[in-house]
């Protein structure tokens, strides 16, 4: 199992992406659920409904992850192998050094360069950035940092884009071991858009209710590592984020099932944990009154950003946190939800017990 979740991964994210162009990483979804015969479904915006066992009466797990990094489009071809581009995506100022390497994803090819001036305009909200580049580049192209696609080394998988391409990796991977088993649940995969942009894609899914509202979304994020969610100490079940709690019951249903995983494996490691440094998809899912949790994988560099160094450089995260998070993604299929049960908060039931000294206990 190893070996192929790895497999999968390391190729999955050789593919480039950015806010509004995600047009490779799209591609190799649909294709990856065509050579295994999963049902899919393109909105008008570029989200994407993947649906395996769709012939299965079963109440469906939507696990929602975005197809998108923080990343550049080009916004004029290039004159003299100058051009500029508009950046999209949470990162501050300081990380835009005159001499920091991008690289080009053109129709010719990849087309190296460095950053040489930036203007961020704060009021709209725009980041534009000017390129001095080894080659021409056309408008509408998309850009990245010069970083390695994916590296694995003993337990961390590097990358220019873990976030949130590790979270659709996951999914896909998740679909092949259901495939490979033959497993008869179905099981759905919503991959959106422009996540880093502004949660746009969810938003546009939930407003043209391109899922099933009886779906019980699971939100799938790579989210920044904290002192109390550390890399290495397991999947993280993500109580809320930065904007809210999501639904209790859900959170209790996985916690529940990860704590029986456990019992039968004893090297699944899980964290129940507030991870409140960014805002993740559940929160638009849940504003829209859909049945929404989340997991996530502690990130190290969280949006390429070297903390301690001020500087760009690979995302990280531990091969070990993302192998338990689709062991606990498999379990939960496994298991199936009751949506009944899940809206039912079953009322407490206490015995009666009195101390030597006239205590009153209820337990």
């Amino acid at each position: 199992m190893k070996s192929q979740i790895l497999a999968i991964t390391k190729k999955f994210l050789q593919n480039p992406t950015a806010p509004y162009r995600e047009s490779i990483v799209r591609e190799a979804i649909l294709q990856f659920c065509e050579d295994r015969r999963i049902q899919t479904t393109v909105d008008k915006m570029g989200n994407i409904l993947a649906v395996y066992g769709s012939q299965y009466a079963n109440t469906p797990l939507a696990f929602v992850a975005h197809q998108d990094h923080p990343g550049f489009i080009v916004e004029k071809e290039s004159i003299r192998n100058k051009t500029t581009a508009l950046f999209y995506g949470g990162v501050e100022k300081s990380y835009f050094r005159r001499g920091t390497k991008i690289k080009v994803f053109a129709s010719t090819g990849i087309v190296p360069g460095i950053i040489t001036k930036i203007q961020f305009d704060e009021k709209n909200k725009q980041k534009r950035v000017w390129f001095s580049l080894h080659g021409s580049a056309n408008k509408g192209d998309l850009a990245m940092w010069d970083l390695p696609a994916c590296q694995i080394q003993n337990d961390q998988v590097c990358s220019r884009a873990c976030d949130d391409l590790i979270g659709c990796a996951s999914i896909l991977c998740l679909f092949d071991q259901l495939c490979r088993r033959k497993i008869r649940r179905k099981a759905a995969g919503l991959f959106t858009v422009a996540e880093e942009a502004g949660l746009h894609g969810a938003k546009f899914a939930c407003t043209h209710k391109f899922l099933p509202k009886d779906s019980v979304v699971i939100s799938i994020e790579t989210s920044s590592t904290l002192p109390t969610a550390p890399i290495g100490k397991g999947v993280v079940i993500r109580v809320g984020d930065r904007s809210r709690i999501f639904n209790p019951a859900v959170t209790q249903w996985m916690l529940s099932t990860a704590v029986n995983l456990q019992k039968q494996d004893k090297s699944f490691l899980y964290q129940r944990k507030l991870m409140d440094a960014g805002t993740c998809e559940a929160s638009i899912f849940t504003q829209f009154r859909y049945t929404a949790g989340a997991l996530c994988v502690p990130l190290g560099n969280y949006h390429n950003r070297d903390f301690q160094k001020g500087k760009i450089a690979s995302e990280f995260v531990s091969v070990n946190d993302y192998l338990n998070m689709i062991k606990l993604f498999l379990a939960l299929v496994m298991q199936g939800v009751n949506q009944v049960q899940l809206h039912r908060t079953p009322m407490p039931q206490y015995k009666k017990r009195i101390g030597q000294l006239g205590e009153l206990f209820l337990e």
